[in-house]
């Protein structure tokens, strides 16, 4: 992603970072892999996802955002620690079979660290935090997310994901809360992940304290005083967003709100099939450009770090990065009634560089530059819905799927290969999946007989 594209390109990986790439040579190395007919292109690198709820796919349907919300959160109490883990772990199966070697994961139970170290992921993990009712102190509620940290921390030891804190958002926090947060963040050197500014429920919350949110604020008898602003003015205000704060979905956003992300240095995640699907909109990408609107330049010039999200399998129900660049592409196209707005080499850069730098990681992974981390997929061409293809961008955006990938290395070791079974769980050449079917079919159906 930061050279143009190889014909007939060549790889070189040793003692897992990237040591050349270049032009194959003639003479074929005897440890060396041929693919064939296909694109070796940077891991994807997915920054919004909750592993923990791939046991809810498929769960909750049709239901709008709000109600939808406060049902997944209900359902929660359904399952164990075992459970959430099992969910997690198969979730990060689908990721690296998909192409993705990083992950941003906004986790409740803390079982995505698990998941994510077990099939050899980089990246993140958020501990999400809530607390809008004022009856659980500030100092109670640190005190339980320090012990996590510390646990989540240990567990990491090793690897390559990180550990961060997620308040969840600005209407499951309430603002001493969220400034207390911000603090603990920036005194432990902790990143920060927060959902933002994502429907019209939350906006009118923010802007004139109405709305449904404000119902149920009203029917639990939590005091509320509307700040008579924007989200992303809000969090500003609280003192949250720096170069280490990932807001996520910022749909309900301003050129004024791009202003204060871009002066505060904060990241953004763009999820555009969860954001549809559950009809809160689309996030309008043509603000990020740092040029004039009547210019030919696109987000790519963006001064603000964008990079591209599934959102949990809840509200998507694949984390197939390839059709989330597709719909990235296609939904801005449609409403914008404009093919400027972004292109298919932009979607493919905002799901493996623009990922990386909107979690800083970007000098480890992102692009296929030798020094950095041996992160990588392989993705077939030659299917019936793939040949011809023209361009690489194009064919990756516009006809590739998740199921196309024939290989996932992370860290120079193959963690998916195609090639080892015509069943898709065998592929993992470390990791027995077979066990962890059972115990998530045993937590779908607690999920499925939970009553309220």
């Amino acid at each position: 992603m930061d050279s143009p594209p190889i014909e007939l390109g060549e790889l070189v990986v040793e003692d897992g970072r990237i040591a050349s790439l270049t032009a194959a040579k003639r003479s074929f190395p005897s440890d060396g892999i041929d693919f064939g007919d296909a694109i070796l292109l940077p891991g994807l690198v997915n920054v919004h996802a909750h592993l923990d709820y791939t046991v809810m796919r498929g769960l909750l349907e049709d239901i709008p955002f709000f109600p939808w919300i406060r049902e997944l959160n209900a359902r929660k109490s359904a399952l164990n620690q075992d459970d959430w883990v099992a969910s997690a772990t198969w979730g990060a199966a689908e990721a690296v079979a998909g192409g993705v070697t990083s992950i941003g994961d906004c986790s409740d139970s803390g079982a995505a660290m698990q998941g994510a170290i077990r099939l050899g992921l980089g990246g993140i993990v958020y501990q999400e935090v809530f607390g809008i009712d004022a009856r659980l102190t500030v100092e109670a509620i640190l005190t339980d997310l320090d012990k996590k940290v510390t646990a989540l921390k240990a567990s990491s030891q090793g690897t390559s994901v990180k550990v961060g804190i997620s308040p969840h958002s600005p209407y499951t926090v309430r603002p001493d809360l969220m400034r207390a947060l911000g603090t603990y963040a920036l005194k432990n050197h902790l990143p920060l992940c927060i959902h933002a500014a994502e429907s019209t429920a939350e906006a009118v919350l923010l802007r004139s304290g109405t709305g449904p949110i404000a119902e149920m604020f009203g029917r639990r008898s939590i005091a509320w005083n509307a700040p008579h602003s924007s989200s992303i003015e809000y969090l500003n205000s609280l003192g949250v967003l720096n170069e280490h704060t990932l807001l996520v979905h910022g749909i309900q956003v301003s050129s004024h709100d791009m202003d204060i992300m871009r002066a505060s240095g904060s990241a953004m995640a763009h999820c555009p099939k969860s954001n549809a699907k559950l009809g809160n909109g689309v996030a309008p990408l043509e603000l990020l450009s740092s040029s004039p609107p009547e210019s030919k330049e696109r987000i790519l010039t963006s001064s603000v770090r964008i990079g591209l999200g599934s959102d949990s399998v809840a509200s998507n129900n694949t984390m197939d990065m390839f059709e989330e660049m597709r719909f990235a592409v296609l939904m801005q196209r449609a409403a914008r009634r404009s093919i400027e707005v972004l292109t298919a080499e932009q979607a493919v850069r905002m799901a493996t560089l623009g990922g990386a730098e909107a979690l800083e990681q970007e000098s480890e992974t992102g692009s296929l530059t030798p020094g950095k981390c041996a992160n990588f997929c392989v993705v077939r061409l030659g299917g019936l819905q793939s040949s011809p293809a023209y361009n690489p961008y194009n064919a990756l955006v516009y006809a590739a799927h998740a199921s196309d990938v024939a290989a996932t290395v992370i860290g120079g070791v193959m963690c998916y290969d195609a090639n080892l079974s015509h069943q898709h769980t065998e592929c993992f050449p470390d990791v027995d999946l077979s066990g962890l079917r059972i115990q998530l079919e045993s937590a779908a159906d607690q999920m499925r007989n939970w009553r309220p």
